[in-house]
């Protein structure tokens, strides 16, 4: 086959199949960059399972009547949860509205690249060629248009990469027999067996598109470190060296690229470069950072903004996923530094921010992230280089694989998963948003029926499409349903995360102290304290936190109790809220849904002012509710 291109397809366009004839001229107009990453509210969504564009043929979900929306075999509703769905990145396109409805500003869009045929890989992370999107998904340019579309109103787009590995595209020889697999060992590489067909046979010559790998550079045995599957994950001692096992061994059946050859990396980067140039995307989240060498990255990430800076992009987000201890991510974020803008906060901090919001844990454990102690020093305190994450595809913090909302029986989950965004959109970071949460979706790997499905190896298989649901209608659907749609703008989690992050995106002082304010916690004193004195923050109370930028302060006040109502003093700044003045009240969780859309509410609170200097205001909450002052 010509290794240069091919006409595919009735409409005959153009397969580009090696890189020597890519084309990095950019396809049309080149939108610029935002001005700061940090101005930004994320959507992350897998396009398998987000919208096929025709929820219009189905029903809308009703939660009062879960019962019509039921497969009629729960083993049948499992099982397709580990195959492809049917979303598209038109489905994508025709959502744009809704999202921007939402108070979404940029689209992380899960890998669109082509991927295995003969293998259900919806998940986008097992690339069969890197210069292709994957035809289940739609065409190059349905991803343009989907990018024009989202430029037209005002939004970015990030596009997810890989460039640690591929997908399960070739065999091991073990012994003479052809495997996906082997267990790993430092040295000597594995001897190659062969290359994955279409049919996921072993053959010897790639003689299809859908054979091997692509583009045809990669059909090379000798750009791959052939060592095996990862066994140890973390490797103490050695999490900085470029030999550490995370970083040589294939990530399960995903065959590791041997990034050490210039020539390899030289080659992901140009792929990627043509991605920037065709598609006019504006940044990337680059997948399994952990798994490349600190150098390594520094170089993908200089030549990719190198090169988006070359042809207009002047700010193209780098934002990267880097599993592991705070003092090995810090090594490939600084502010300083050519390597990753930002880094998805995703070891601890989701785990702290959940248990905060439920009243399990001391809110200081939440809010000391910020303070610059840890290991990640200034990277959270100046809230552009950290993204911050209540939910995502992986959940790999969690123990169990579920969703914030899973399990509440308070009565009260939909204002208190609303409000856990809430605190995302209003304390330092980038805020994202992961698809599903704002229609308060339930996943959890406890939904498997072993009966059906038993365990290996003592765990759930596959228990990650748990929280990787249906969004649109397909098999899989949120809630054990099949044939409904989840796109309700008016559900209670939607219309208030929207309010809120209405005041974060605006462009007042209102807005610019939510998004870039210097962050201070309130002291409290309340009802049912034991102690007369004002206080820090404790589980099950009020808790509060301020957003100043120049002369605006933002009060946020939450109550952790998700059964019982709360009511605190909440201290507040007394020079910019001096005596007789009064803070007015921009949200209330517990407004109807008419207030919540208008976010108009002529509410104020006195301010109060104590012999010594202390001022404060006083506010009462519903259980799980959240106040926000000016």
């Amino acid at each position: 086959m010509d290794a240069k291109t091919e006409m595919t397809g009735s409409a005959a366009s153009t397969r580009v199949l090696s890189l020597a004839e890519v084309d990095l001229r950019p396809t049309g107009p080149v939108h610029p960059s935002p001005a700061d990453w940090a101005d930004q509210v994320l959507y992350f969504l897998l396009p398998d399972r987000f919208s096929d564009g025709r929820e219009a043929d189905r029903p809308l979900f009703n939660a009062n009547d879960a019962d019509a929306s039921r497969p009629k075999s729960l083993s049948e509703w499992m099982k397709s949860g580990c195959s492809y769905q049917g979303g598209n990145i038109r489905g994508i396109e025709q959502k744009l509205d809704y999202l921007k409805g939402l108070g979404v500003t940029t689209l992380w869009i899960g890998p669109v690249w082509k991927q295995r045929a003969d293998l259900e890989t919806y998940h986008g992370y097992g690339v069969q060629d890197f210069l292709d999107v994957e035809p289940r998904l739609g065409t190059k340019q349905e991803l343009r248009s989907l990018v024009d579309a989202a430029h037209a109103r005002g939004m970015y787009v990030l596009l997810d990469v890989i460039y640690n590995h591929t997908g399960n595209n070739w065999f091991y020889d073990n012994n003479g027999a052809a495997t996906d697999t082997m267990p790993y060992r430092a040295e000597p590489p594995y001897p190659f067996k062969g290359w994955r067909s279409k049919t996921g046979e072993c053959v010897e010559r790639i003689t299809d598109p859908d054979d091997g790998v692509w583009p045809v550079e990669l059909q090379n045995p000798e750009w791959y470190t052939r060592a095996g599957s990862i066994q140890n994950w973390d490797h103490p001692g050695k999490e900085l060296a470029a030999d550490a096992e995370f970083r040589r061994g294939d990530f399960g059946n995903l065959k590791d690229l041997e990034l050490d050859k210039g020539e390899v990396l030289d080659g992901l980067i140009k792929a990627y470069q043509y991605w920037i140039a065709f598609s006019d995307c504006d940044g990337f989240r680059i997948d399994t950072v952990k798994h490349v060498p600190p150098e390594i990255s520094a170089i993908f990430c200089h030549n990719v903004r190198s090169f988006a800076r070359q042809i207009g992009k002047t700010n193209f987000l780098l934002l990267g996923e880097v599993t592991g201890a705070p003092s090995l991510v810090r090594n490939y974020v600084d502010p300083k530094g050519p390597n990753l803008d930002a880094v998805l906060d995703i070891e601890s901090a989701p785990r702290r921010l959940g248990d905060m919001v439920k009243g399990l844990t001391p809110p200081a454990e939440f809010f000391d992230h910020f303070g610059g102690l840890d290991e990640m020093g200034d990277v959270r305190k100046i809230g552009r280089h950290h993204v911050s994450v209540l939910d995502d595809h992986d959940m790999v913090w969690r123990d169990g694989k579920h969703r914030f909302a899973w399990n509440n029986e308070s009565g009260n989950g939909h204002l208190q998963n609303a409000h856990a965004v809430g605190v995302q959109l209003t304390t330092p970071g980038i805020p994202c948003i992961y698809y599903g949460t704002e229609q308060c979706f339930t996943g959890s790997e406890s939904m498997h029926d072993e009966s059906v499905e038993p365990r290996e190896e003592g765990r759930v298989p596959m228990a990650d499409r748990y929280v990787r649901e249906s969004m649109f209608g397909g098999s899989f659907g949120a809630f054990a349903t099949s044939g409904c749609h989840f796109f309700d703008p008016n559900h209670p989690t939607f219309l208030r995360i929207a309010a809120i992050a209405r005041l974060r995106n605006r462009e007042d002082g209102v807005g610019q102290a939510l998004r870039r304010g210097e962050l201070f916690v309130r002291e409290t004193k309340a009802p049912e304290d034991e102690e007369q004195d004002f206080h820090g923050p404790k589980p099950g109370q009020v808790v509060a936190w301020s957003r100043i930028f120049e002369e605006t302060a933002v009060i946020v006040t939450l109550n952790t109790h998700g059964l019982e109502p709360r009511s605190a003093e909440v201290t507040v700044d007394a020079t910019l809220h001096p005596e007789g003045s009064s803070v007015r009240v921009l949200y209330r969780g517990d407004w109807d849904d008419d207030q919540l859309r208008r976010g108009k509410v002529t509410q104020t609170l006195p301010v109060t002012h104590y012999p010594g200097g202390r001022a404060t205001v006083t506010v009462e909450l519903p259980p799980a509710g959240m106040a926000i002052l000016c």
